[in-house]
């Protein structure tokens, strides 16, 4: 095939990811992705690449077009030749259907319209800038012909310049959208990827229209953009999981070199794999939270967004990212759709990081983890498997496209368990260690339980060796206050220490915080009981205390 074949090819299949050497996991079902890769380097692209992506994003016009019954939408489609739209046959082997054109059109205004219902008028978001005259009008246009050969099912696309409405680091757009023209051969096929489609690229149109996109953080974090279309596919049609799909990308294969966990914010996949993350904020906030983080993303990018929206729901990033962690230990058989996610038993498992075995006297595990990311650590006990779910935590790190990964030392042992450790069944005990100990969140399960190994609420460490713990860890649980009242008595029933101290949340867990610099010096080297208020719930233990 000559040069110039390659490029008409290229450019009839107006495949955006094929042409900047995208993988599959990074463009996916969606064009968007590509696009917002060529906008973000489109300065540092070859003349020659350059120009075959400008080509793509010109409007490809159709042989006809008309209006959706609402007047929102103008639909460009063909009547007749290879990119002339059908519905086609139920099934896995399903068939072109001759002569329905125009009922395929029909079906494809009907659902764009739901789509503009659904998440401007339910759901409240801000409705899109109009494109003035490009299309024939300023409806939103959606230009139907065949996808097959690209993966894609739609893009949202934009023209550079052309269609920018504010300039600055928050940018925003006028778009128009593409669909496939029968859906045939899909792996959600038909009519049901034509509903889904609707939906997730009418959101893209939403996104880069009314709320912007970044030009400040690598491809403008196109994975959040892809997170949450595909969240709002299954908010307008629960009833159709193409997400499944993409699942095993999250739950086996999010990973870099030495098999670790990669960053949450990664671009290394699309974004679709980790719409989990938006099911999982709409369990434990409801729908509106999403609306919130895109009326956030106005004032900073996603992350910088879900720092800031979060408190307002009484949590924080922090939190809920280490509580996620956890709930994604509890999928396929694992999976309790009244605790975690509603259709978690349609996810794999989390893959572990490491596997390794308790010889009888240790286990231990040296590895390093990026900020914002969940490690599962699966260690082999005699008759069980203990998981630990490491989460770090480190959101400011995250938003630092320079931010190293963090080491860490996990250590099982039945003997020598050196600070802090964490006492967990049949006699053990793990260390954690790491240079950066508050960004981390440790949580250890038991295959035979599901459940926490620390069974016994007991402090952790315990002795408390001051000079080398960084805090005492008491674990409240049933805690219904968000502050607790701390008083260590002697063995006379003297109180000698009190304070107070916020009650945190970690991994479905409450524990309060005593920092050993608030021991040192004023409580001397013995045994206490220890006291913890918390509304009407006291809590009460006995913890040695060495200087």
């Amino acid at each position: 095939m000559s040069g110039q074949e390659v490029l008409q090819s290229a450019l009839s299949t107006r495949n955006l990811a094929e042409i900047l050497g995208m993988t599959q996991e990074e463009g996916g079902k969606c064009g968007t992705s590509a696009m917002i890769r060529a906008y973000s380097q489109l300065n540092q692209l070859t003349t020659d690449t350059r120009n075959k992506v400008l080509h793509i994003l010109q409007r490809t016009e159709r042989q006809t077009s008309r209006r959706s019954p609402s007047g929102r939408f103008r639909i460009h489609y063909d009547i007749t030749g290879p990119d002339a739209p059908a519905l086609i046959t139920p099934g896995s082997n399903g068939q072109r259907i001759p002569n329905t054109v125009e009922q395929y059109i029909d079906s494809v205004a009907y659902y764009f319209d739901y789509a503009w219902k659904l998440e401007i008028d339910t759901l409240g978001y801000v409705p899109p800038p109009s494109d003035g005259s490009q299309g024939g009008g300023p409806e939103c246009d959606v230009y139907v012909f065949d996808q097959q050969g690209t993966s894609l099912f739609g893009g949202t696309y934009w023209w550079p310049g052309v269609d920018l409405i504010e300039d600055g680091s928050r940018q925003r757009y006028t778009t128009y959208v593409e669909i496939d023209n029968d859906f045939l051969g899909y792996r959600t096929p038909g009519i049901e990827a034509l509903r889904i489609t609707a939906a997730h690229e009418f959101y893209h149109v939403i996104q880069v229209g009314s709320y912007g996109v970044w030009t400040t953080v690598p491809s403008m974090d196109k994975w959040f953009l892809e997170l949450s279309a595909v969240w709002m596919e299954h908010a307008a049609f629960p009833g159709i999981h193409d997400y499944w799909f993409d699942a095993p990308n999250y739950f086996q294969r999010f990973r870099g070199l030495l098999n670790q966990s990669l960053a949450f914010n990664t671009l290394v996949y699309g974004g679709y794999e980790r719409a989990v993350w938006a099911y999982f904020l709409e369990k434990r906030f409801g729908r509106r939270i999403m609306k919130d983080i895109w009326t956030g993303i106005k004032a900073a990018p996603p992350i910088g967004s879900m720092a800031a929206v979060l408190p307002q729901y009484g949590s924080s990033l922090e939190s809920e990212f280490s509580l996620f962690s956890f709930w994604n230990y509890f999928t396929s058989d694992r999976a309790d759709p009244t605790k975690y996610y509603d259709e978690g038993k349609y996810y794999p498992r989390f893959t572990p990081n490491v596997n390794t075995t308790f010889t009888g006297l240790s286990a231990s595990v040296s590895s390093a983890a990026p900020a914002l990311s969940t490690q599962f650590y699966q260690i082999a006990l005699t008759s069980d498997t203990l998981m630990a779910v490491v989460a770090n935590i480190d959101v400011k790190g995250a938003q630092d496209a320079n931010s190293a990964k963090s080491s860490l030392q996990l250590n099982l042992s039945a003997t020598d368990l050196q600070p802090p450790y964490q006492k967990v069944a049949r006699g053990l005990g793990v260390t954690f260690l790491s240079s950066e100990m508050p960004q981390w969140r440790t949580m250890y399960l038991l295959s035979s339980t599901k459940a926490n190994a620390n069974t016994a609420p007991d402090p952790s460490p315990n002795p408390v060796r001051v000079a080398q713990d960084s805090k005492l860890v008491l674990p409240v649980q049933g805690a219904t206050h968000d502050q607790a009242e701390v008083f260590l008595l002697n063995g006379a029933v003297e109180l000698v220490f009190s304070r107070r101290y916020p009650v945190r949340q970690a991994f479905g867990n409450s524990y309060i915080d005593v920092p050993s610099a608030d021991l040192r010096g004023s409580v001397p080297t013995g045994v206490y009981f220890v006291v913890a208020r918390c509304g009407d719930n006291e809590y009460k233990w006995k913890v040695a205390i060495i200087q």
